[in-house]
């Protein structure tokens, strides 16, 4: 996986990924339609593992 700029995220960091893609399904795939909505068409997991 990759971040924004195209550098290979850390393990610690795609694991949060990973986690972050369960909470961005829970409730109703929210987070996923979040991806329209924004200006660099993240979902959350991916705004999550930006952190």
């Amino acid at each position: 996986m990759t971040d924004l700029y195209g550098e290979r995220i850390g393990f610690g960091r795609a694991a949060g990924r990973y986690f972050a893609t369960i909470l961005s399904g829970m409730i109703i795939y929210i987070g996923y339609i979040m991806a329209a909505f924004t200006s660099k068409k993240q979902a959350l997991h991916d705004m999550i593992a930006e952190w």
